[in-house]
């Protein structure tokens, strides 16, 4: 029984030693690398656009997070709940005008009027990329089209 541990054993450094020489010779890797430079300079979203904000709506609802899922199921369904401030945008894109309502459970900012890149997701969502005022650190937040105004 010993014997037959240590030649499994052995079998395994051998299987190990024989991969690591392998990709030792970094040919394949430097393949892969390669071709995963090769997208990533070839790829471009498809659905990227201009979105124009001509209006900002402040709206609120019950908080969706996690934190507040857990309460909820915790305190039952008279427990109290958080109400969060949310804004949904009038926006045009592509000469329609579209109205977007924030789709993120803890609220979405404000943008500023002006015009900023997006990016449709499976015809029902936009991704709105704006500066936050003061700091101008970019954030980035998925709105769901609503209908129009």
């Amino acid at each position: 029984m010993l014997g037959r541990r240590k030649q499994l054993l052995s079998g395994k450094n051998d299987l190990r030693d024989s991969m690591a020489s392998k990709l030792s010779t970094g040919a394949p890797m430097k393949e892969l690398v390669a071709l995963l430079t090769l997208l990533t300079t070839l790829a471009w979203s498809k659905d990227a656009m201009q979105v124009q904000v001509v209006a900002v709506h402040a709206v609120t609802h019950d908080d969706q997070g996690t934190r507040a899922v857990l309460d909820k199921g915790i305190l039952g369904a008279h427990g109290t709940t958080k109400q969060v401030e949310s804004f949904n945008l009038d926006t045009v894109i592509n000469g329609e005008h579209v109205l977007l309502a924030c789709d993120d459970p803890k609220g979405c900012e404000a943008p500023a009027v002006g015009t900023y890149e997006g990016e449709r997701k499976r015809g029902k969502w936009v991704r709105v990329s704006f500066p936050l005022p003061l700091s101008h650190k970019q954030v980035t937040r998925w709105y769901k089209i609503a209908g129009s105004w």
